[in-house]
């Protein structure tokens, strides 16, 4: 498995990605920096397939679109089935200390995505909304956490759920080490 080779793929499919979002928008790189608070340089070196953009600069340039996080990390003509390794998905860093991975987008009008977070012990990552009308689910594999809408966050421990309107400010705590899957379910476009 060529992983540098694969993460270079990724890498400049999301390039382009962004670019044409841009291109049909009628966007100049000038107004995509404007609207996601990014500099040019950043955005163009992104564009270029170059670098590794943390989670918070991704969520910028998604948010400056108003599309979901995983549109710019999916591609568009998935396989009839695949398997899907661990962690074999695009690696997001937050500034947090919790870590993403991309398991699963698609193209749907109701648009979701299937992430893995690993959050280290004491890490806790305040999410900024998501699109109205986003919802997600969060399955606590391994360890505790805390998670859902600023003051109602719920205790999670392995096996345990919760679901949870995202489209206000959210957190995840990690009491222990903690891994979970969260499923976000964006609403239609």
């Amino acid at each position: 498995m060529d992983v540098e080779g694969d993460l270079g793929t990724l890498t400049r499919g999301m390039g382009l990605a962004i670019r044409a979002e841009r291109a049909a928008r009628g966007m100049s790189l000038g107004d995509l920096a404007r609207a996601s608070g990014l500099s040019k340089t950043i955005l163009s070196r992104i564009e270029a397939g170059e670098g590794n953009p943390s989670v918070e600069t991704l969520w910028r340039v998604s948010q400056a679109f108003d599309l979901p996080l995983g549109a710019l990390l999916s591609s568009d003509a998935p396989p009839a089935a695949r398997r899907i390794a661990a962690r074999s998905g695009r690696r997001l860093g937050a500034d947090s200390g919790m870590t993403a991975w991309l398991v699963h987008a698609d193209g749907l009008p109701s648009r979701c995505e299937l992430y893995e977070l690993d959050l280290p012990q004491g890490v806790t990552h305040s999410g900024r909304p998501h699109l109205p009308g986003t919802n997600e689910v969060i399955v606590c594999t391994r360890g505790r956490l805390r998670t859902g809408p600023e003051g109602e966050e719920v205790e999670l421990g392995p096996g345990d759920a919760a679901t949870f309107a995202s489209d206000a400010t959210h957190r995840y705590t990690a009491l222990r080490a903690a891994r979970a899957l969260c499923l976000m379910l964006y609403p239609d476009r």
